[in-house]
């Protein structure tokens, strides 16, 4: 499996363009996220970028890392819980490969070699290891940038595989003092936010976005990720028994079966303030429009709040990632936070009754702010590239 040194990358300084390379996972749909909006920020700049799956040497391999999360979120959250919380508090870095990336050297080794970029881009730990362990083992040109963006609000287990890349992207800086313990250095970090699509970065109207959508009144808009987790339907009960007056928009992304589900539920108790939408590109005109946000607290949703100035309230039974990231925004006053399903209509009504809580959520918000992410991360890594020429 393991290469010998002279199969190493190739010389890539054979023309002056700056190539970008990124490494994303389909493991839910935020890195992928990451990887089309820092793609597009380098294409802003004419710089040409190709997006390539960590384990994309076999397809079925990338259909297989998606459905084992989505089943162990599903299926197992509590052992999940157990696992991920043991073992990012350990630092299990060694010189050795790891073992769940241990197959994607070769593959790794061919895209660099054909593509010869300047800088690479991780957007997951698991890239980022193999990246790590290239440099690691002089298999990559040292005057290539590295780097990898942490994907979340919390660090996750095996981090410290990452030890060796050249720059680590942090969203806001309650990161920096669990990187520095795993080994990381302060000069390794850079804070920039995570990058979501620059279209919910761009001013905006409520008013006019609720009359572009043919909206009125207080909107509520559940979102439940590109893979719909979660049960919508027992959501939506649960906010019917408190009688609000609103309309509700809930966005399944690929969850048919739960889109399917809250259609039967419409028709047959004949609801007329519930819009059921599946998978929809203009998701941020969903959301400008609304006043608040019903969440499950992955990074790119929470940021996509957060760039709104939308308060948000952070669903219930979270995996462990999820929990931590929960917990920080509710310390900062940016959200409330969903115990049981049965607490969505009593949170809504709480916090679209109180226009003092409002306002200051909104103020919280903004301090935590990272306007233009992306832009942020290309200009940094272009500054590095150009100090290596």
């Amino acid at each position: 499996m393991f290469l010998k040194r002279k199969d190493k990358v190739e010389n890539i300084k054979n023309n002056n363009q700056t190539k970008v390379l990124i490494f994303t996972m389909t493991c839910g749909e935020g890195h992928n996220m990451i990887a089309k909006s820092i793609s597009q920020a380098f294409n802003s700049k004419g710089v040409e970028t190709k997006i390539v799956q960590t384990f994309g040497y076999n397809e079925k391999r990338v259909a297989k890392e998606n459905k084992k999360f989505l089943w162990a979120c599903k299926h197992i959250p509590h052992l999940y819980n157990f696992v991920w919380n043991k073992l990012r508090k350990k630092n299990h870095y060694t010189n050795k490969l790891p073992s769940y990336v241990k197959f994607c050297l070769p593959h790794f080794l061919n895209e660099i070699n054909n593509f010869k970029p300047n800088i690479i881009i991780c957007t997951h730990s698991y890239a980022s290891a193999v990246i790590s362990y290239m440099k690691k083992q002089n298999l990559l040109d040292k005057r290539i940038i590295t780097s990898t963006i942490l994907f979340d609000f919390c660090l996750a287990p095996y981090w410290e595989h990452s030890i060796n890349v050249d720059y680590v992207i942090q969203a806001i800086e309650n990161t920096t003092a669990d990187l520095i313990k795993k080994g990381f250095t302060q000069q390794q970090i850079f804070t920039s936010g995570i990058p979501i699509r620059e279209n919910f970065y761009k001013p905006y109207d409520k008013k006019q976005e609720k009359q572009k959508l043919n909206l009125q009144g207080k909107i509520v808009t559940i979102v439940g990720g590109g893979n719909g987790i979660g049960n919508t339907l027992k959501l939506l009960k649960s906010i019917f028994k408190d009688k609000l007056t609103i309309t509700i928009i809930v966005i399944n992304g690929k969850n048919i079966k739960n889109y399917n589900k809250i259609n039967k539920y419409i028709n047959k108790n004949k609801i007329n303030n519930i819009i059921n939408l599946g998978f929809v590109a203009n998701i941020d005109e969903y959301m400008k429009s609304s006043d608040v946000i019903i969440t499950r607290c992955g990074s790119s949703c929470l940021t996509e709040c957060i760039s709104l100035k939308i308060p948000f309230i952070m669903r219930e039974k979270m995996i462990i990632n999820e929990q931590l990231n929960k917990e920080l925004f509710i310390k900062l006053g940016c959200g409330l936070g969903m115990n049981k399903i049965t607490e969505a209509g009593s949170k809504l009504k709480y916090l679209l009754n109180d226009e003092e809580l409002y306002a200051t959520m909104q103020t919280n918000i903004k301090k935590i702010q990272h306007p233009y992410s992306a832009q942020k991360i290309v200009d940094f890594l272009l500054s590095k590239e150009k100090d290596e020429n």
